[in-house]
């Protein structure tokens, strides 16, 4: 089942005109991918994996290697990714995803040195599960190969994943969705969705301290695994969940947006998150719609982990055709922000 890799650019059908990508409102653009909702740099190189979210219009997704010095994009046709079936570690995985209807969504890459790491890559695609790569840095470009996968719990709907320092991965529910009163919940920032750890050989259980929080999305873990930064979505806040204490110490800070994802900085000394600024009702109906792009302002922020302190990266707008921006990540001197509704991903020079 080992798979030769192979990669393309992406498909010229659904990338912008040449005059449709131009820089806009102060920022530029990579055009030519389609609903990066996440990012997940490789450390010590030029790569960046972004994930390619499945839509109506857009039924399947695939995984995109970003090339950031040449500021372009491949798509890695799932086909063609490698097998090898890691059945001790991921026993109770019922086998390779649908490669036919593959729909990556949260992603995370284990920290540490080397020249392999772990990918979780969030799918709804068939199934809802964290599907495992294995990320091989020793070529020219990345090597991925499928080892298994961890398939949600029962009314788990997955969004974002994390790696925890002892091998175990977090995993938020946005909602439950076989609550047909999902979206009034979240609208009225009512308790909705879960916050989940999962560990070989021990399944999964309810990270305490999480219960009655509104739409738990992004989520992002400190080097020594001491600290969660979850996003809520649906609540407007950020939350660091110490797990140092028993039960664990839980501190919030109000967003004002519907906050989606949170990523560290390279130094690791601060984190920029990101959300829409609209209606939980004006969000859900761009992203159940078909739209190529959607006029949903948002906003990104860097916040100090240590006081939870907030200041602007990216003002709130639509820049030029792209808007429903869910996070950003740092790129040398820039922020390259995603979207859970685009044909592109954008990118904003920060004030030195």
């Amino acid at each position: 089942m080992a798979l030769a890799m192979t990669f393309w650019t992406a498909d010229p059908a659904r990338a912008a005109s040449e005059s449709d990508c131009k820089p806009a409102d102060g920022a530029s653009f990579i055009c030519g991918v389609t609903n990066v909702e996440d990012f997940a740099p490789v450390p010590g190189t030029k790569w960046v994996i972004g994930s390619d979210l499945a839509a109506k219009s857009h039924p399947q997704g695939y995984l995109y290697l970003f090339d950031t010095t040449k500021r372009t994009a491949s798509a890695v046709e799932p086909s063609e990714i490698s097998i090898r079936w890691d059945k001790k570690t991921y026993p109770h995985c019922p086998g390779p995803y649908d490669v036919k209807t593959f729909g990556p969504h949260g992603l995370d890459l284990t920290r540490g040195g080397g020249m392999h790491r772990v990918l979780y890559a969030v799918n709804h695609g068939g199934r809802e599960s964290v599907e495992v790569f294995d990320v091989d840095l020793t070529g020219a470009r990345p090597r991925f190969t499928w080892t298994g996968c961890v398939v949600a719990p029962p009314k788990f709907w997955p969004d974002a994943v994390a790696s925890l320092p002892d091998g175990g991965i977090v995993v938020t529910s946005l909602w439950d969705p076989t609550d047909p009163n999902r979206a009034k919940k979240l609208s009225a920032g009512q308790p909705v969705g879960a916050l989940d750890a999962w560990h070989s050989g021990k399944g999964w259980s309810e990270v305490p301290g999480t219960e009655n929080m509104s739409g738990p999305n992004g989520v992002i873990v400190s080097a020594d695994g001491k600290e969660i930064y979850l996003c809520l979505w649906s609540g407007k806040q950020v939350a660091r969940i110490d797990l140092r204490s028993s039960p664990p110490k839980v501190d919030t800070v109000s967003t004002g947006i519907l906050t989606d994802n949170d990523r560290w900085s390279p130094d690791g000394k601060s984190i920029f998150v990101g959300g829409q600024d609209v209606t939980v009702k004006q969000a859900i109906g761009c992203f159940e719609s078909s739209s190529v792009n959607c006029n949903v302002p948002f906003k990104i922020y860097r916040m100090d982990p240590a006081t939870l302190k907030l200041t602007d990266e990216v003002k709130s707008g639509v820049y030029g055709v792209f808007g429903a921006g869910t996070g950003a990540i740092q790129v040398g001197n820039d922020l390259w922000v995603s979207s859970y509704r685009a044909d592109r991903i954008a990118i904003f020079p920060m004030e030195q």
